[in-house]
């Protein structure tokens, strides 16, 4: 009789474990929305006609994603896609920075990714220096890397 209390207790501190995992998925006023947004946002990219459009859409899509249950990764998907269609905005990188702001990380991965994919000059310049822009602050707040800190304002220096 006596193994039956610690399983009880076990079973109670799995079930508590996993309602707290799991309670963005339970919640149907939040979850329910957001997955409206980002079907909403899918949609409007099939009907973008302009590169703009499609740019919006998939930030749109991107911010849905952010904020909602499919993750980090699918969200630098749609924000990738969103400056591949849009190359000299600094806007996107803007909002991007603003939809993965609780994931530093994440946002350290795109921001690489887009100075990476585009020339940093012939109309890329103020798209760069967002992006060296939100890498500095980055490295100077939550990541806390002051080695690259300095090398990133060295190179916001070589555009000015």
């Amino acid at each position: 009789m006596t193994w039956n209390v610690p399983l009880v207790v076990a079973t109670l501190a799995f079930f508590a474990f996993l309602s707290w995992k799991l309670r963005p998925a339970m919640g149907t006023a939040g979850g329910g929305s957001k997955a409206a947004a980002l079907r909403a946002a899918k949609q409007r990219i099939e009907a973008a006609k302009t590169d703009q459009a499609r740019a919006l859409a998939l930030s749109d899509a991107g911010d849905a994603a952010a904020a909602g249950l499919t993750g980090s990764g699918s969200a630098i998907g749609y924000y990738l896609r969103a400056m591949r269609a849009s190359p000299h905005s600094a806007d996107l990188v803007a909002r991007a920075s603003k939809g993965l702001a609780r994931r530093p990380r994440a946002l350290e991965s795109l921001l690489w990714r887009r100075l990476g994919a585009e020339p940093w000059s012939g109309g890329g310049e103020a798209a760069a220096r967002a992006a060296l822009d939100e890498l500095a602050r980055l490295y100077s707040g939550p990541l806390k890397n002051a080695a690259r800190a300095r090398a990133i304002e060295n190179a916001k220096a070589l555009l000015k």
